[in-house]
């Protein structure tokens, strides 16, 4: 904790003391002459000219309440990074218990259904458009990219390499069964609608959130009540397509819905103007983030037996379950099965093709 206390005499002098300790995040909550600030230890790795660009970013969106702004410059203590940010007031939207991996990994699952979370999620998609209108001009030097073909291309490549290792468990596994369906018509489909819009799969024209969970959202108030006070997170910004930050909000913040994704259009596009290729583009890109992420929540839950009696086993399943549910939803919408379609069909015109049965209880006359 003394290097924590040392980096914040160096970037905000005064006296200032700790209001928690670091635990699942790399942040300390600090209070002092000035008020309170967020403390920030940055990974090993991490350059000052990253920090540089990940400041400027958030700087460039000072006029939106919701989002952090940079208190002040980078300091090193004892080998690590450190930076300080404004404290946004709030809770987590998503409470989870900051439960974590065997490699010390955060476990993020999207809300369940139950918590009716659409008026708040479309009240993040609102933030994030004008975070992205904010971006626009914003110098990219020192941050990644992250386009709709880069994200195409991931995931198609993890979708090769972990279907047949997921497919060697299948017999016993339902929904390894189930993501396999899925994967096998949504990754194929989506791609091509994706390839349809060449101009957007190589659009880089705002700065991305990328990690759009509900734990990375603050909330004040309870249930039809709840305000968005803050967007935090902002580690993964990358540079990109505005639909790859609208597709997360429409799966990764609660289960999919068509629904929810339109209030998400919806609301964002009251902030930011939205073409149709970018609309129609929403769940294709949802479809395979969904395939993408499900695998990994398999791959963690099926194969890794340093998960069988893990404390966190219980969340990921039920967060696993949501994802799963959401993907067979757009997969029926996107790619629908057409053997198992045509075939219902058919029944159903043999049915009403069907003479009508005798009535047993009706009286000869």
């Amino acid at each position: 904790m003394d290097a924590w206390l040392d980096a914040t005499d160096t970037l905000i002098p005064g006296s200032h003391s700790a209001n928690d300790v670091p635990r699942t995040r790399p942040f300390v909550h600090m209070t002092g002459p000035g008020g309170d600030v967020l403390l920030r230890q940055w990974p090993e790795g991490t350059t000052t000219d990253q920090i540089a660009a990940y400041n400027r970013v958030l700087a460039a969106m000072l006029g939106i309440p919701q989002i952090p702004s940079p208190v002040a410059g980078t300091t090193e203590v004892k080998d690590c990074l450190y930076s300080a940010q404004s404290w946004l007031p709030g809770r987590a939207l998503g409470r989870f218990g900051g439960y974590r991996t065997p490699d010390d990994e955060a476990i993020y699952v999207p809300l369940p259904e139950s918590a009716h979370a659409n008026n708040v999620i479309a009240q993040v998609a609102g933030i994030i458009a004008q975070a992205h209108l904010a971006s626009e001009s914003v110098d990219r030097a020192d941050l990644p990219t992250m386009t709709m073909q880069q994200t195409m291309e991931r995931v198609r490549k993890y979708w090769q390499t972990h279907r047949p290792i997921l497919g060697d468990k299948a017999a016993d596994e339902r929904d390894i069964r189930r993501w396999l369906r899925c994967g096998n018509r949504m990754v194929p489909t989506a791609s091509d609608l994706i390839r349809n819009e060449q101009a957007e799969m190589r659009d880089t024209s705002v700065i991305l959130h990328n990690d759009l969970w509900p734990e990375n959202v603050l909330v004040e108030g309870l249930e039809d009540e709840r305000m968005v006070t803050g967007i935090i997170g902002w580690r993964h910004m990358a540079v990109g397509s505005p639909v790859l930050d609208i597709a997360q909000m429409s799966i990764q913040m609660q289960g999919w819905s068509a629904a929810l994704t339109e209030a998400v259009i919806e609301s964002y596009s009251v902030q930011r103007h939205l073409r149709p290729d970018q609309r129609r583009l929403v769940p294709a890109v949802a479809g395979l983030l969904l395939v993408e992420r499900v695998g990994q929540m398999l791959t963690l839950a099926y194969l890794d037996d340093r998960m069988i009696n893990h404390e966190a086993s219980p969340l990921l399943r039920s967060g696993m379950k949501t994802l799963l549910d959401s993907l067979e939803r757009i997969t029926l919408i996107l790619a629908p099965d057409i053997e198992r379609t045509q075939r219902g069909f058919e029944q159903k015109r043999g049915g009403n093709d069907r003479k009508p049965q005798y009535d047993r209880t009706k009286k000869k006359r």
